[in-house]
């Protein structure tokens, strides 16, 4: 192809990449549209009652003497009751964290160690408080928790793809660790996944972000029927201030709404 030809290719180009650009552009939803999206959020959370797990994790960051790979078990009753147990080789304990309500404590039985905390605290009490956070962050993810859930001040965009939901920093509690950050939420349009989480100083300034990917089904069994719920299986947390780190979880497994 000669140099004129190629020339005259380029604005064809053009108008194929804008219209692309245009095709993919976030728009945003009228208050009515924007009440349905939630309300297939919160049916979706509302489904887990009980949620138990296996996961093979990595943890990395200020509080953590070494980058620690280890095994682990999950168990969530909702509203917000939750313990993670974490194993090394031969399935000695590392680890015991128990979330209630805003309250939190994160064992450590080699050293015999306790560390008590608030979800909600604005000042670190303890290096851990990073990962802790991190954590909380990822399994509120796992269980499509989405800040401001309930309407309110956040606003709702969409293109072809995805949901975008942008939420104050005054709106939600669980941002007011350390700081006030605007939370951005990515949902898939289709499936109604969440896909990623990211809590930001400002536009461009990711502070720290949570990402969803490999989504399976989980089937749910009541004495009424049995239903399909979707769950990620792999969710990574990197927080990106200094002395911050990253939580990764890979889940093997999980039991949904299980008999006691």
């Amino acid at each position: 192809m000669n140099a004129v030809s190629r020339w005259s290719l380029l604005p064809m180009v053009l108008l194929v990449g804008c219209a692309g650009m245009f095709q993919g552009s976030l728009r945003p939803l009228e208050d009515e549209q924007g009440r349905e999206v939630f309300q297939a959020l919160r049916q979706k959370e509302s489904t887990i009652r009980t949620l138990r797990g296996l996961f093979q994790g990595s943890l990395s960051g200020s509080g953590v003497p070494l980058s620690q790979n280890i095994l682990g078990t999950v168990s969530y009753v909702r509203p917000d009751v939750l313990d993670l147990k974490g194993f090394i080789r031969m399935g000695v304990p590392v680890m015991n964290f128990h979330r209630k309500g805003n309250e939190y404590e994160l064992y450590f039985p080699a050293e015999d160690k306790v560390v008590t905390g608030r979800v909600d605290e604005t000042q670190e009490g303890t290096p851990w408080d990073h990962t802790v956070m991190l954590s909380i962050r990822a399994l509120d993810a796992v269980l499509g928790k989405v800040a401001g859930v309930s309407g309110g001040d956040a606003h709702v965009w969409k293109n072809n793809e995805r949901y975008r939901i942008d939420l104050p920093a005054s709106q939600s509690s669980s941002t007011s660790y350390q700081d006030d950050f605007t939370v951005r939420t990515w949902v898939d349009a289709l499936t109604m996944d969440l896909t990623s989480i990211e809590y930001r100083r400002s536009f461009d300034d990711i502070v720290v972000l949570v990402e969803c990917e490999d989504y399976r089904e989980v089937k749910i069994t009541t004495a009424e029927e049995s239903f399909p719920v979707r769950l990620p299986f792999l969710v990574r947390a990197t927080d990106y201030r200094p002395g911050g780190g990253s939580i990764t979880l890979h889940f093997k497994e999980f039991i949904v709404n299980a008999a006691s």
